[in-house]
């Protein structure tokens, strides 16, 4: 025979419950109190780390915007570099060169044209060997000999007494549109410029704005902003300094550029400062 089929019973050791709604609300003060407790420890680290990043943001748009500006200043034509304020907007222009080279003259006593000073002949040589790639002096280019700036009556470029524009370029002579170079012109070292349209950087404390213009033409005195095409450099500016100090006597001088930004609904900025040395020997 099989045995009796075994049963189990179970009986409660206890009463089950949940949570009673003060022991809730408990819980929920608890809880705030501590998260409070936490803001107020992690709150101030997260703050200094936003501002920071900011400040860190900020200063790297400052410093590619004044390494920008100081490359192409480097690269300034001798004695081109202008400032100006109007209006409280903060203006530096210059004219870029492209390319230098030597021209034969007729104290070289060499065959092939020399640039005429006197006749107004378009046709010279060019002495030595001619630039190549993106260098290379090519039709509507201008030329410039000796710069002297704006205190010199035809030595100025930005009005053009001293620079002339290349019709043609066969080998090493170069065929200009018209000569109008006079014996004041004439370079010691018979040094000539190959130069590209100015350039003029704007900072613009409304607009809040450090604006690279260019494409505007040659004009005698420095424009006003808005003209050619532009490319914002830098944003957040609340203002600029551009300074322009030649060293008398040794054709030199020092360019010092300063910016300051600030972020958008904050008491806080920045000022970064560079200074350039140029070379303004004609």
């Amino acid at each position: 025979m099989k045995p009796p089929a075994q049963t189990y019973s179970y009986a409660p050791t206890g009463h089950q419950r949940g949570f009673t709604l003060v022991e809730a609300i408990m819980v929920m003060v608890i809880t705030g109190v501590l998260a409070g407790i936490l803001v107020l420890f992690i709150r101030q680290p997260v703050q200094n780390y936003l501002d920071a990043s900011g400040r860190a943001e900020l200063g790297d748009q400052a410093d590619l915007a004044l390494r920008r500006m100081a490359r192409e200043l480097r690269g300034a034509l001798p004695n081109s570099v202008r400032t100006g304020l109007p209006g409280g907007v903060s203006m530096i222009e210059f004219i870029p060169t492209k390319i230098g080279g030597r021209y034969l003259s007729a104290e070289d006593g060499a065959g092939g044209p020399v640039l005429d000073f006197v006749g107004g002949a378009v046709d010279f040589t060019v002495d030595g060997s001619m630039p190549v790639g993106v260098t290379a002096i090519a039709p509507n280019d201008d030329i410039v000999v000796s710069n002297f700036g704006t205190d010199f009556a035809g030595a100025d470029a930005y009005v053009g007494g001293n620079r002339v524009r290349v019709e043609s370029v066969a080998g090493n002579t170069l065929t200009l549109v018209q000569n109008n170079l006079t014996l004041a012109n004439q370079s010691p070292s018979q040094r000539f410029q190959v130069v590209r349209p100015p350039v003029m950087f704007v900072c613009d404390p409304v607009a809040r704005t450090l604006t690279r213009y260019w494409n505007y033409g040659f004009q005698a005195v420095i424009p006003v902003a808005g003209a050619g095409q532009s490319a914002v450099l830098a944003r957040n500016v609340l203002g600029c300094t551009f300074e322009y100090r030649v060293q008398p006597n040794v054709h030199t001088a020092l360019i010092g550029l300063t910016i300051v930004l600030g972020r958008p609904n904050s008491d806080e900025a920045i000022t970064l400062a560079h200074q350039i040395h140029v070379d303004n020997t004609p």
